[in-house]
């Protein structure tokens, strides 16, 4: 098997222009299929100090710690999207290439190793700055985060910095619930007078049903194919190919969203059971917004208060739990791995307070007793 660190040298750079001694020695290439050979100024005429230095790089390199950490960032940019996150769902790869990208201009590492707690921090301050949301800052870096574990399980690197302290405490709030008026008013307003760039109105009134009864995530509403609707059992199945957590689920659905996904099948051009249930043609889900803000407009919802896809899913897991749902079942409708997640980040327990209240029931000395029929 072949040594992953051959031995590094002290020798004069072949140009002859600078009197300094050098270090030569090779690494594997970024894909790892062959080696690089790789020179380094001692920035020193003596070659004593020169050999010192060679020790200590060998040390080094045969240690495992610097023995690829010489790959630039965009190479390992690319590398990290090509063997990992391309395995993802196309939202997580989306995710993982942005968050580079933002790094990347912000904060202009040269090497994989420059990326330091220093470099991250500076990072996260100038992130806020520019886009004033505490949530999307540390949502970029927990994809910086797992990009660089990848590194280190990839021996790219030696450690990952410690990111404790490089997140950001955001203000804890509850999930937003779309109250069925507004949700009405939505659909409502899809009619043939509503211009709509991206998708048809028709499109957007089945991509709303499904996803604020069914609760489904935004890329599995748009990854279903006619296939996965099974109108026999009211039910749709999420292939795991297609969810964030990699399994398949089934939902039930009722008889009345069966009638409404049978009428939208009518209507589109192609209906064979590989053909998508909403086609969307575009490469990022983020032009879903140019639609999605337009029929709030329409619908009159005051420009402050707009909703996003994301709140269709917490005002179905809400009003699930609001209707007595045991939290695990709803986990399960949701496709989470854990109720834990569940209650964090989706159910808002508003709709079910009132119920609460009526359960406490008020009672005063002069009250009377009431007759337990047992």
């Amino acid at each position: 098997m072949q040594e992953l660190v051959r031995t590094v040298k002290v020798l004069k750079h072949p140009n002859g222009k600078s009197p300094n001694w050098y270090l030569r020695f090779w690494e594997p290439t970024v894909d790892g299929n062959g080696w690089k050979e790789k020179w380094r100024s001692t920035k020193t005429t003596l070659k004593k100090e020169a050999e010192q230095q060679r020790r200590q790089l060998e040390h080094e390199l045969g240690a495992g710690r610097r023995a690829q950490s010489e790959i630039t960032w965009e190479d390992f940019c690319s590398l990290f999207l090509t063997k990992h996150a391309s395995l993802k769902p196309k939202a997580t790869y989306d995710f993982y290439e942005r968050s580079l990208r933002f790094f990347t201009v912000l904060s202009k590492p040269k090497l994989l190793r420059d990326v330091d707690h220093v470099v991250l921090e500076d990072f996260v301050n100038e992130r806020s700055l520019e886009v004033g949301s505490y949530a999307t800052v540390n949502r970029d870096v927990r994809h910086i985060r797992a990009a660089l574990k990848w590194a280190e399980r990839r021996k790219l690197i030696s450690d990952v910095p410690d990111f404790g302290p490089i997140f950001l405490k955001e203000d804890r709030k509850k999930p937003t619930i779309m109250p069925e008026e507004d949700f009405l008013a939505m659909i409502a307003a899809l009619t043939p007078a509503l211009n709509l760039p991206k998708r048809s109105c028709g499109w957007w009134r089945a991509f709303l049903y499904v996803s604020y009864y069914l609760g489904l995530r935004r890329g599995e509403t748009l990854s279903l194919i006619w296939h996965d609707v099974v109108f026999s059992k009211f039910e749709v199945r999420v292939q795991a190919s297609t969810s964030k957590s990699r399994k398949e689920r089934t939902v039930p659905i009722a008889p009345e969203m069966a009638e409404i996904l049978k009428e939208w099948k009518a209507e589109c051009t192609g209906s064979s059971p590989q053909d998508y249930v909403l086609d969307w043609p575009f490469n990022t889900y983020r032009a879903i917004y140019t639609d999605w803000h337009l029929i709030q407009d329409a619908a009159e919802i005051p420009e402050g208060q707009h909703y996003v896809p994301k709140d269709c899913r917490s005002t179905c897991a809400s009003e699930l739990i609001a209707n007595a749902v045991p939290t695990v079942v709803v986990k399960d409708f949701l496709g989470h791995s854990s109720v834990a997640t569940t209650e964090t980040y989706y159910i808002n327990t508003k709709p079910a307070l009132r119920s609460a209240a009526n359960v406490r029931r008020v009672c005063r000395p002069d009250d009377k007793p009431i007759d337990n029929p047992s």
